[in-house]
């Protein structure tokens, strides 16, 4: 069986997969889970967050920025998965003030050459610009804009990473890594 490689892009690497976690959580969701009540994505959000903030110096502000950054990630895996196939799999793993969120899902090969496509927009042009570009464009009911993505980039202190694996023809994994510095959100 020919096993394809990843494409990564970003600061995927930024630590190490050998390096041992202070703490790790990991959840599995049918994406038809989020999708048929949206309600879900923010409840899971708050949970993680929640579950996390006790580990730093408690503030609001902090357990509020990871729920939002951890609730976009969820409803972008949730509204961009392969209909009726894969899990999404969200892994958190903390490594001091370093807290690595891996959201996985499955999309088609369109959604992961689009959404390919957007990330490397990213690396190459002004986040702010582009998000507030994508404010005065986006038409009502536009679901892939990546306006969340864009605000999450904007407004807080996020490395982000992205891992694009075949796995055939129309399916494809695809990997959000979130790396936050607890201590600067």
């Amino acid at each position: 069986m020919n096993q394809k490689v990843p494409i990564v892009i970003g600061e995927y690497n930024f630590i190490s997969e050998n390096l041992p976690p202070d703490g790790q959580l990991r959840l599995i969701f049918q994406p038809i889970d989020m999708t048929s009540y949206w309600s879900r994505c923010g409840l899971t959000a708050n949970f993680v967050a929640g579950f996390y903030s006790y580990c730093y110096e408690a503030s609001e502000t902090k357990a509020n920025a990871l729920s939002t950054i951890i609730n976009e990630l969820l409803e972008n895996a949730s509204k961009f998965s392969k209909a009726m196939e894969g899990k999404i799999n969200v892994e958190l793993k903390q490594y001091g003030n370093l807290l690595k969120i891996d959201v996985l899902n499955v999309a088609s090969k369109t959604l992961r050459d689009s959404f390919e496509l957007f990330v490397n927009k990213l690396l190459s042009e002004n986040v702010e610009e582009m998000y507030f570009s994508t404010l005065e464009t986006k038409v009502d009911g536009d679901t892939q804009s990546g306006l969340g993505l864009l605000m999450i980039l904007k407004d807080y202190p996020v490395r982000f990473g992205y891992s694009f694996k075949e796995i055939d023809a129309d399916t494809h994994e695809i990997t959000v890594r979130a790396i936050i510095n607890v201590e600067e959100i």
